[in-house]
């Protein structure tokens, strides 16, 4: 006779089993996602403690952000969820920056290897060299950076909320400083930028590669709706200046021609008029790729500088956000264009095989 409790029991393992397979199965060409999947029940360490000798009984939490293929803001973005972990864990945080990232170079730049410290200082005063002398540093795992995307009741990438926007605020205020260096830079720009009395308009155009609309990115805005809103809320709001931070030839040229001198903008900033994003680009210049970086930064803190913001769903106007909040203030006017989400899947990241800009 057949046991219906052990096959009800057999039934609802092998649901289990093939719940767990469907979860795994869209992440089967991940060998490091397989990797860790095989090690769990085997491997003691799930927390990668990289174990050291020293003399310091302080936890420090190494993170490295692996190449990813992404633009500057992107990366910036998901280190503030890693610091955000390391802040929630009382660890110190030291960051790594891979030296294939799109803005290392293959020499020193401002004193270091590390790209991240071509920028800023570290977090936590450790320099990365010196994790040694620490007796436990844990290393980062992709799957930390959850625990801050759960401050979003949405799921993408591109949908913040305000508790988001405001722990991210946070977390920069307490982490983020640029070094000297780049800070003696930023002033210097700013001085070239000329007076901008009054009240001053921030507007950040997203162009170049956003043509081809990527699935899982944001539908774009053209030049022409950003600059409708433009003329609306400077009329509305009395502001003296715009000043427009953008990658997109065409775009600069636009609001040139209808603001003048009234408009603002970084003269020496790499920009393109076609669809290939210009962290892509190359030049001749010395230290281009650190350049890139340095300018689309430069950029951020000028809108996080601005009185209001007009701007898309972009990685930039997001840490230029964060950075506002991260001085306990708030735009007066805070106009985010939003089309929507991308859902064609007909490409997804600038390496892929583009089709045309429509999807088809």
């Amino acid at each position: 006779m057949y046991n219906w409790n052990d096959i009800i029991r057999k039934i609802r393992k092998t649901q289990k089993q093939l719940r767990f397979a469907f979860a795994c199965f869209p992440h089967g060409d991940d060998d490091r996602y397989v990797d860790s999947v095989n090690k769990i029940g085997i491997e003691y360490n799930v927390v990668s403690i990289e174990k050291q000798e020293g003399k310091d009984a302080q936890i420090v939490y190494h993170i490295f952000m692996e190449p990813s293929g992404a633009g500057f803001f992107a990366d910036f973005n998901k280190l503030l969820a890693y610091l955000y972990f390391a802040d929630q864990m009382n660890m110190i945080p030291v960051v790594e920056f891979s030296e294939e990232s799109r803005y290392a170079e293959d020499h020193p730049v401002n004193g270091t290897t590390n790209p991240f410290e071509y920028y800023f200082d570290q977090p936590g005063d450790i320099k990365l060299q010196d994790i040694r002398n620490y007796g436990c540093v844990v290393k980062s795992k992709r799957e930390n950076v959850i625990l801050a995307n759960n401050l979003n009741d949405q799921k993408g990438g591109y949908t913040k909320t305000e508790r988001h926007l405001d722990e991210m605020g946070r977390i920069f205020e307490k982490y983020i400083r640029v070094n000297s260096t780049v800070r003696n830079l930023l002033h210097e720009d700013w001085k070239k930028l000329g007076t901008m009395e009054g009240k001053i308009l921030g507007v950040h155009v997203r162009g170049t590669d956003f043509k081809w609309n990527y699935n899982g990115h944001p539908i774009i805005v053209s030049p022409e709706e950003y600059l409708k809103k433009a003329e609306d809320i400077y009329g509305e709001g009395n502001y003296n200046h715009i000043f427009l931070a953008t990658d997109d030839k065409s775009a600069l040229k636009l609001f040139q021609d209808r603001f003048g001198e009234k408009l603002c903008f970084y003269q020496d900033a790499t920009r393109d008029d076609g669809m290939e994003s210009v962290m892509n680009s190359a030049s001749s210049r010395p230290n281009h790729h650190y350049l890139l970086g340095y300018e689309v930064l430069r950029d951020m803190y000028t809108l996080a500088s601005c009185d209001g913001l007009v701007a898309g769903l972009s990685q930039v106007s997001y840490a230029a956000r964060i950075c506002k909040r991260s001085r306990n203030e708030k735009y007066d006017i805070e106009m985010i264009l939003n089309k929507g989400i991308n859902y064609h899947k007909r490409y997804n990241c600038p390496n892929e095989r583009r089709g045309s800009v429509d999807g088809r």
